[in-house]
């Protein structure tokens, strides 16, 4: 009788730490290397963080500008965060180190995020564990990845949240599940309609831990910004009040060109999508609310909240549209149809290629307003095609 070779039982832990491993070795060489890093997003966590370790306003522009034009920003205006004070408790680590060995760090820990998030997705989906460096392929080449990365946004973190948040849900860890998605609240209004299907359940279902984890991760990170900085909540609803940047940029979504057309001086015309989507996530719960599986129904959650965000969607937020990318590349492979696989492959590369040429010839932000439609297409197109999500 022939012998079955098995691996040894601590092969799968040993292959789990080559990627960690992998990104501290690429931190001491970016750290050792002395680089000169671009100026770029990255930036205003930076400064922000550092004013708020040191007791002052992390959103007066003049401030955060003194900090910039200290390590070589050269234009008149800063770069300003304008994410909520909780935010800060990621920013103040980078913040108290000096900015070349915060960015030397930042980078190997986004990359490994993006990784970490995609190899989990692909097997949540089930794609084949031996063949999980795809979804590294696949989340390297979505164009938003490496905006992402390049520009040091905060958005493979609200990625990171989301495939969390599943991976835990999916093994009834509940406090843990919500305490992974507060971490998407550093950006709510791009994920807001997920935050709303996310109350429906854990209210009716009574998931009170789930709950409980997003609420104390939170609260937690409130108080560290507050610590340092008592005021910070009130510095930041003066910025928003005074410059919101609802009307400060005009982002790719359906809400700015809902603002622009009604020719309204405020903000408000940018909220009528999301609330709009609101009541359509609410009727889907309640429909569904006795079978409610969140395989099955986050992705569709990511790009609808995508789609019907009040602002930002930026290019580089849109790395978190790796949910429903990742998942439709596992459920692809499983159904085992080269016609469909060459399909979606086709349409991934030619989302990802326009939009790197036309980030490469400079156009502006709001003309990549095609890109989440193009995916919910790809999403509801090929997957009426493919069997049902297990």
């Amino acid at each position: 009788m022939a012998t079955t070779h098995r691996a040894p039982a601590s092969s799968p832990r040993a292959a789990g730490l080559i990627l960690p491993a992998t990104m501290i070795a690429l931190a001491i060489v970016l750290a050792a290397a002395n680089l000169r890093w671009p100026l770029e997003d990255f930036v205003e966590y930076w400064s922000a963080g550092r004013l708020n370790a040191a007791g002052a306003n992390p959103y007066d522009a003049a401030a955060v500008l003194r900090e910039q034009v200290a390590i070589g920003w050269t234009d008149p205006e800063p770069i300003m965060m304008y994410n909520p004070p909780w935010t800060l408790a990621l920013a103040m680590p980078i913040g108290a180190v000096e900015f070349r060995l915060a960015r030397s760090i930042w980078l190997p820990l986004e990359l490994f995020l993006a990784l970490w998030c995609a190899s989990r997705l692909w097997l949540l989906y089930g794609g084949a564990p031996e063949r999980v460096t795809r979804a590294w392929f696949v989340a390297l080449l979505w164009t938003p990845t490496m905006l992402a990365l390049r520009f040091g946004q905060l958005s493979p973190f609200m990625l990171f949240g989301l495939v969390g948040f599943l991976w835990c849900v999916r093994r009834d860890r509940e406090f843990a599940a919500g305490a992974f998605l507060s971490l998407t609240a550093v950006k709510p209004q791009l994920v807001a309609l997920v935050w709303v299907a996310f109350a429906l359940w854990a209210l009716a279902d009574r998931r009170w831990k789930a709950l409980a984890g997003a609420a104390t991760c939170i609260a937690i990170a409130s108080l560290a910004a507050l610590a340092t900085n008592p005021r910070v909540f009130a510095q930041y609803v003066d910025l928003m009040s005074s410059a919101p940047p609802t009307l400060a940029f005009e982002s790719p979504n359906i809400a700015t060109v809902l603002r622009v057309f009604s020719r309204s001086r405020g903000s408000w015309p940018q909220y009528i999508p999301t609330a709009l989507g609101t009541v359509a996530v609410t009727w889907l719960w309640y429909r569904q609310r006795k079978a409610w599986d969140w395989q099955r129904h986050l992705p569709g959650l990511v790009i609808l909240s995508c789609l019907l965000t009040s602002y930002g969607g930026w290019a580089f937020d849109l790395v978190i549209l790796l949910v429903p990318i990742v998942a439709l590349a596992a459920l692809v492979s499983r159904a085992d149809r080269r016609s469909l696989a060459l399909a979606a492959g086709a349409a991934l590369l030619a989302v990802s290629a326009l939009s790197f040429v036309m980030h490469a010839r400079r156009v502006p932000q709001a003309a990549f307003l095609w890109m989440t439609p193009a995916v919910a297409i790809a999403w509801w197109t090929m997957g009426r095609r493919r069997a049902t999500v297990d």
